[in-house]
């Protein structure tokens, strides 16, 4: 009666098992930084043979920085942990209050 029953229950076994590893794959290729920090690598090399300016630079690597902080998250809230919150840029009279009160 056993074998019935597998036999009968391999179809659907086998989904689980195909439904499974592609979530994996595609959680990995969610949460995979590999491509982001190539680009990163690929600004810094265009800035060294000065294909870009510095303000290029600064621009596109603050893009880059954010997506890479953005993916960082994800895997932070599929571990089950508190998303990281992005820094706040403090404007000038800010920190010169700051340094101020010190």
């Amino acid at each position: 009666m056993f074998l019935v029953d597998d036999l009968l229950l391999l179809p659907v076994t086998g989904l689980k098992f195909v439904f499974r590893t592609l979530s994996k794959v595609a959680q990995d290729e969610y949460t995979d930084t590999g491509p982001i920090k190539e680009k990163l690598l690929e600004l810094q090399v265009k800035l060294e043979f000065g294909e870009i300016t510095e303000q290029e630079y600064v621009e596109r690597e603050r893009q880059i920085l954010r997506e890479l902080r953005e993916i960082e998250n994800r895997k932070r809230i599929i571990a089950g942990l508190a998303p990281e919150e992005a820094p706040r840029a403090i404007s000038k009279p800010q920190a010169q209050d700051q340094n101020a009160s010190k």
